[in-house]
C-alpha cells in the first residue's frame, strides 16, 4: 500500500513512507484513545482531520491507514509493537502493511 488519494491498483502505486510525527501521533493515538480508534474505525480519513493531522497524512495516508483492517488489535498490543509499527509506517508501505488488527494479537502472542 501506497498514496492514499491515489486508488489505483497497489501493485502500481509508489510506497510513500508516512512521516515520522505523524506515524507517532497515528500509533499513540491507536494506542491510548477509543475515542480516536472508534471514529478511525467508523471514516480513517474524518479521524485524521478531526485530529488535527497534517494535510500530507490526510491527503495520502487515510486510505492505506485502515486497508484490510476490520478491527483494531487492543491498545496494549499496539503499545507493545510500537516501534515495530512506527519502523513500517516510516519506511513506506510498498511490501509490508503494519499488522493494526486483530491478527497482531495472536502474533504478538507466538
Amino acid at each position: 500500500h501506497a498514496s492514499c488519494m491515489d486508488i489505483s491498483p497497489p501493485q502500481s502505486r509508489p510506497a510513500k513512507p508516512m512521516t515520522r510525527p505523524a506515524a507517532i501521533k497515528l500509533v499513540d493515538l491507536l494506542a491510548t484513545s477509543d475515542e480516536f480508534r472508534d471514529e478511525f474505525m467508523r471514516d480513517a480519513r474524518s479521524a485524521l482531520e478531526s485530529w488535527h493531522f497534517d494535510q500530507h497524512t490526510i491527503d495520502f495516508f487515510w486510505f492505506d491507514c485502515k486497508i484490510g483492517i476490520t478491527r483494531l488489535a487492543s491498545k496494549e498490543v499496539i503499545a507493545a509493537a510500537r516501534d515495530e509499527i512506527l519502523a513500517m509506517l516510516t519506511a513506506g508501505l510498498g511490501q509490508i502493511s503494519p499488522q493494526l488488527d486483530a491478527e497482531l494479537h495472536k502474533r504478538a502472542l507466538k
